[in-house]
């Protein structure tokens, strides 16, 4: 069982009450979830959510722990995680997050694409992409498009849920 959540959140404004966070709160009472602010959420820049991320994760103890990023969250973790995987991590998920392609004029936004071994450098570390069928904010498309680049991930697509979908917390995807 995890004992920390490290809840990282999108890009854009971030209303006061986020459902996926206060979702993930309920189903895990027992954890403690850490959501920190990351820098500029309305313009954000890859450099600064890599070192705002870094220090999230060195004030996390030694004890099994888990992240649940949300869209710029979750593609950003994943990014970070590509260069260093901490100790006692458990599992990762992703939920609504980008695949950024620098290919791809609305999605080729520099500096956010995983690197092209990130299949490799990810492959030991559980990870589980969530995503709505009905996201109207980042196309379903993209996590089929990560679980393709991550070929020892997880998918789970949901009918329904948006951009924060929450219906994934009852399924016992975190430990």
């Amino acid at each position: 069982m995890v004992h920390r959540i490290l809840f990282l959140h999108g890009a854009g404004p971030q209303p006061a009450c986020n459902p996926l966070l206060e979702a993930v709160r309920r189903q895990w009472p027992e954890a403690d979830v850490v959501a920190p602010a990351l820098p500029r959420p309305e313009d954000p820049d890859p450099d600064l959510w890599q070192e705002a991320i870094g220090r999230a994760v060195r004030e996390i103890p030694d004890e099994p722990w888990a992240i649940v990023g949300h869209s710029l969250g979750g593609s950003e973790a994943l990014r970070f995680l590509c260069h260093r995987i901490p100790t006692l991590l458990q599992r990762v998920v992703t939920v609504a997050a980008p695949a950024w392609d620098p290919a791809d004029p609305a999605w080729g936004e520099p500096g956010f694409a995983l690197p092209p071994t990130a299949g490799r450098a990810l492959a030991d570390l559980e990870i589980v992409v969530v995503h709505a069928e009905d996201d109207d904010v980042v196309p379903p498309d993209h996590a089929r498009r990560l679980a393709e680049q991550l070929p020892s991930s997880r998918l789970v697509l949901l009918p329904r849920g948006g951009h924060l979908p929450t219906g994934w917390t009852g399924r016992g995807l975190i430990p």
